[in-house]
């Protein structure tokens, strides 16, 4: 995967190189060294440079590294130029580009520590809570107190195709979706346990406030604190506070309402949220 993303970045400084008039398809790969691992949850920076070309023959380098670390080095990447009108339209190629390209973000500085980031590993066998996985890592996990979580809001993100087809940006709702979820690691007492002893379960959300859209290729960075109730008691109310950001510019913020649960509660489905309405029995 990550040799297709660096393949596809080589491709755009191409066609742009050539004003969308060719594209190069790979016709070969000299060397690669892979030096490291990306785990799930990891942010991945790519460089690539073009070498060498001439009309019909493209070669690049490349370079794929996780927290400053290369993780894998391409050191010569061969590209067959052919006429872009046999595989797309010059037109819809070149308004592509303009969505990906963020020269705006090239000098800006991380939000968050991404070195203190923990990746979140994938759990064969896991609740429906964490196969639903939205959050990408973790930055901070106080269990109880705060938690900092962060979503790369990738281009090839499935929702941006229709929403909106011409001003791709991140649903609202996602965006809440995302903040809960980040929510339930106050109750996680490690971040990759299989197993949540509790779970939060929402009983509000209140003073929702989105700010500025978040855009293909923003980082959203999501800070949740617990503001009063106690985490570790079973059916308490705890009030969440959270903030979201993205390019250091507040996107959203809202305040939430949990009720605490056992797990075990929500597996057999055994969940109130109010005392159960009275049955009426006839004899």
């Amino acid at each position: 995967m990550i040799s297709e993303a660096t393949a596809q970045l080589a491709s755009w400084l191409k066609m742009v190189g050539a004003d969308f008039q060719k594209r190069p398809v790979l016709l070969a790969d000299e060397l690669t060294v892979y030096t490291g691992m990306a785990e799930p949850g990891d942010q991945i920076d790519m460089l690539v440079e073009i070498i060498d070309h001439d009309e019909d023959v493209v070669v690049t380098r490349s370079r794929a590294s996780v927290r400053g670390k290369p993780i894998q080095i391409s050191t010569c990447g061969r590209g067959y130029l052919l006429p872009m009108q046999d595989f797309d339209d010059p037109e819809n190629m070149r308004r592509m580009f303009k969505r990906l390209y963020r020269p705006d973000l090239k000098d800006a500085k991380p939000s968050v520590d991404l070195n203190a980031a923990q990746g979140l590993k994938a759990i064969a066998g896991a609740a429906t809570f964490e196969s639903l996985r939205l959050v990408d890592g973790i930055v901070l996990h106080q269990p109880g107190k705060q938690v900092i979580s962060f979503k790369n809001c990738a281009s090839s993100e499935p929702y941006f195709r229709d929403h909106f087809p011409r001003k791709p940006v991140v649903p609202g709702v996602l965006m809440l979706s995302i903040v809960g979820e980040t929510c339930q690691y106050l109750v996680k007492d490690k971040i990759d346990s299989p197993v949540r002893g509790r779970a939060l379960i929402p009983t509000w959300v209140r003073n929702v406030r989105l700010r500025k859209f978040v855009e293909p290729g923003d980082q959203f960075i999501v800070t949740v604190e617990v503001k009063s109730g106690d985490t570790t008691k079973h059916n308490s109310d705890i009030v969440v506070k959270a903030v979201a950001t993205a390019n250091g510019q507040r996107v959203m913020q809202a305040e939430f309402g949990y009720r605490t649960m056992f797990a075990t509660d929500i597996a057999h489905g055994d969940i109130w949220l109010a005392p159960p309405p009275p049955i009426e029995v006839k004899v």
